[in-house]
Formats: structure tokens, C-alpha cells, sequence
């Protein structure tokens, strides 16, 4: 007889068991995805804090460039010099901002930021190769250099924010201190292929300026 309510209560049991595993796999399941999904939203954090730190070490590291350019004195090559170094900090920040960024306007005119500046860029370094200076007094030239200075002597350091918005901050600064810089040439240049490359500058920048102006409006921390 006892052998038969045994029998009888194995099934049961074995229903239990199984009920319980089932239950453990679920919620063993359920962590995993919690800390995958928790690990996701550390790295993309991590991610966003890394591309908003290195804006601003591009934005120093641009300067110092600017800084080494060995500048002759003669208006139109060390323009051309300054201006394709200069182009290079602001290709380094949209790359950053393609790569962290979230925000599907910055991206794109980070993209198209690129594309343009690269090749205003080769044009620029191949002038400034072919072109022969005679001047070398470089104080004739000391003011292009003055934007960039006050700039970088005016910005917040420990500027705070999203990737997106060190973006439209800084590619603003950065576009208004080659804005400067741009006028200060236009006032000596000699060569009218580079001053037209600058005043192009100057209109395409200020486009840019007036987009990124209303992107921070319309997302102000």
C-alpha cells in the first residue's frame, strides 16, 4: 500500500522539479539581459563622456598645431598654412562626433564638414608648397593667429554636456575664430584664388554658425 501512494506521488514530484528548474532558467534569463542591457548603457555612456572629453583635447591639440606653423610673413601662404591646420581641428571634432555623437543633423554636417574641408584642405597645403615668399618679417602676419588665441583664452575648459552639444559648441567657437581669421587675410591678400577660398570660407562657416546657433536654442541643457 505504501508503495502505491509513492508511486502515485512521483509524478508529482517530478512536476515540481521540473516547474522549479523552469522557473530558475527564467529568472537566471532575466539577470543576464539586465546586466547585458546594464553593460550597454555603461559603455554608450562611457562612450558619450569619452567623444565630449576628446573635443576639447582636439580643440588644445589644434591650437599647438597652429602654433608650430612656421609662418614666413608673407600673407598668402601663411594663411593658406594656418587655415589647412586649422581645418584639421575641425575635421578631428566631426569624426568624434560621427563616431559618439547622437543627433542625426550634427552628424550630417559633421559628415559633410569633412568632405568639404578636406578638400579645401589640399588645396591650401598644395598653394602654400608652389607659392615663393620673399617677406620674412612675420609680424605682418602675427594677427591671423589672434582668433584662435582669444578663443581658446575665452573657452569654458570644463565644459559640460553630450557629445552633440561640446559638438555645436565648439564647432561654433572654432568656425567663428576662422571666421576671424579669414578677414584679417582678406585685408592683405594678394593671391585671388586664396581670397576667394577665404571669403568662401567666411559665408559657408557663418551658414553653419546661424544652424548650430539654432540647435542649441532649441536643445539648451
Amino acid at each position: 500500500m505504501k508503495m502505491n501512494v509513492f508511486r502515485s506521488k512521483w509524478p508529482a514530484v517530478l512536476c515540481c522539479t521540473a516547474l522549479f528548474m523552469s522557473a530558475c532558467n527564467q529568472n537566471a534569463s532575466q539577470t543576464e539581459t539586465a546586466q547585458t542591457d546594464q553593460a550597454e548603457d555603461h559603455a554608450d555612456h562611457n562612450m558619450e563622456a569619452e567623444g565630449s572629453n576628446n573635443m576639447m583635447a582636439l580643440m588644445h591639440e589644434n591650437m599647438r598645431s597652429m602654433q608650430e606653423v612656421k609662418r614666413k610673413g608673407d600673407p598668402d601662404h601663411d594663411f593658406a598654412l594656418l587655415m589647412a591646420v586649422h581645418h584639421q581641428g575641425a575635421i578631428k571634432m566631426s569624426e568624434v562626433q560621427i563616431e559618439s555623437g547622437s543627433d542625426t543633423m550634427l552628424v550630417n554636417m559633421a559628415r559633410k564638414d569633412i568632405s568639404k574641408q578636406k578638400q579645401e584642405q589640399e588645396r591650401l597645403q598644395e598653394f602654400a608648397r608652389n607659392h615663393k615668399t620673399t617677406a620674412t618679417d612675420t609680424s605682418a602676419t602675427s594677427n591671423l593667429m589672434q582668433s584662435m588665441q582669444g578663443m581658446m583664452t575665452n573657452m569654458n575648459h570644463d565644459m559640460q554636456g553630450t557629445t552633440d552639444q561640446q559638438f555645436a559648441t565648439m564647432m561654433k567657437m572654432h568656425h567663428q575664430s576662422g571666421i576671424e581669421m579669414a578677414n584679417a587675410y582678406i585685408s592683405k591678400a594678394k593671391v585671388p584664388e586664396i581670397k576667394a577660398m577665404a571669403q568662401k570660407i567666411i559665408d559657408e562657416q557663418q551658414a553653419d554658425i546661424q544652424r548650430l546657433n539654432k540647435w542649441l536654442q532649441e536643445h539648451s541643457q
